[in-house]
């Protein structure tokens, strides 16, 4: 499909591909120190079945089926390919008379999060207004994209069901390029009343929640906004309506084509190496590897090592660059792209920075300015 992408001023219409990989070899996680974990080496395990939980009572299950090795701080499940699961009792045909005690019930529960945070204690805040940003805030990156052309109505049930059992404003933010989306909730928003559709007219990095807040919502707080993303909506949606944790997501890959990218559904867990090489099927090994946002130039060694989680959200594979700093040269345009307002120059970076990589990206002299500690 195409969708149209702004950046930079310039309008562009890039190809996205989307794929499934869905059947991993194995998934992993890894174990931290306080965690309780629940399995045993060479236990069986069903989809759903949970594994570990943090000692912030953040939990995580199985999203294939196997026999799991337990190994250097790592939990394995062997995919056995079966897809044998649990199936939740509590599943419902409706979610729109589910009380607020349910919601917060069913969410702490399953121990779900969002930005390595229990969803849960959000909920419980003294939260005046919703903001669902269902934007990818990061440039040719189309995870929540999918996400929400996937789930239209789901999605927003979740929303107002949100907003009239907590009582608050919500807001569905998304903006004008992602036209798949602005037209499916356009076709529907009025049969949810309570959910305030805004499109935003920016795209990168304007879409941010920090800048979200400080441009369209001046009369709230920071902290009295519960920010939520597509994924996080989405999360606390199977929780409502199957009784269940989500097991899959999308993924982002970038081989360096303006023009080109791919969104691929996989499993959480799943080895992002084993992905890359068996679904687009290239060689990574002399090519340079940033994750999530390549402007901020955070450079991945060994893709081999990472597993698909929340954090890992694009994957941006360039051909190999020998990129040397030079001395500054004053010339100002790190500060004149600054979406902030601060100096990237300065000796440390100041603590409003979002580090959106802009100043990075327009640096002549090839320095890494956000590597710099806040």
């Amino acid at each position: 499909m195409k969708l149209t992408y702004k950046f930079n001023n310039d309008e562009k219409r890039i190809d996205i591909e989307r794929l499934d990989y869905l059947t991993p070899n194995s998934t992993e996680i890894y174990v931290r120190e306080g965690d309780t974990i629940y399995v045993k080496d060479n236990d069986y395990l069903y989809i759903n079945q949970l594994i570990k939980e943090s000692t912030s009572g953040i939990k995580s299950y199985a999203t294939v089926s196997g026999n799991v090795e337990l190994e250097n701080g790592i939990i394995k499940v062997n995919n056995d390919k079966s897809d044998s699961s649990f199936v939740s009792e509590e599943a419902l045909d409706d979610i729109k008379d589910v009380k607020k005690e349910e919601i917060i019930k069913r969410c702490e529960s399953l121990g779900i999060d969002y930005e390595n945070k229990l969803i849960v204690n959000k909920l419980k805040g003294n939260s005046r207004l919703l903001i669902v940003n269902a934007m990818d805030v990061e440039p040719y990156q189309f995870n929540n994209n999918y996400l929400f052309q996937d789930n239209v109505k789901e999605l927003l049930e979740t929303i107002e069901l949100l907003a009239k059992r907590f009582n608050i404003d919500a807001y569905l933010l998304l903006n004008k390029y992602d036209d798949n989306n602005v037209n499916a909730v356009k076709g529907v928003i009025n049969n949810y009343q309570d959910v305030n559709l805004k499109v935003i007219e920016d795209v990168f990095p304007y879409n941010t929640n920090q800048i979200v807040a400080k441009k369209f919502f001046k009369e709230y707080k920071y902290g009295d906004i519960l920010f939520l993303d597509s994924f996080a909506l989405y999360k606390i949606y199977f929780a409502i309506k199957n009784g269940l944790p989500v097991s899959e997501r999308y993924i982002t890959v970038n081989l360096g084509d303006p023009n080109k990218a791919y969104v691929i559904k996989t499993k959480y867990g799943a080895n992002v190496g084993e992905i890359i090489k068996e679904i687009i099927k290239i060689d990574y090994s002399d090519r340079d590897i940033y994750l999530n946002n390549f402007m901020r130039r955070v450079k991945c060694d060994n893709l081999d090592s990472l597993i698909v989680t929340d954090n890992i959200k694009s994957i941006f594979i360039f051909p190999k660059e020998n990129i040397v700093p030079s001395k500054c040269i004053k010339c100002g345009k790190c500060v004149d792209i600054c979406p902030v307002g601060i100096n990237p120059l300065a000796p440390k970076l100041d603590s409003s920075c979002i580090r959106c990589g802009l100043c990075n990206f327009v640096c002549p002299a090839n320095i890494n300015l956000i590597s710099k500690e806040k």
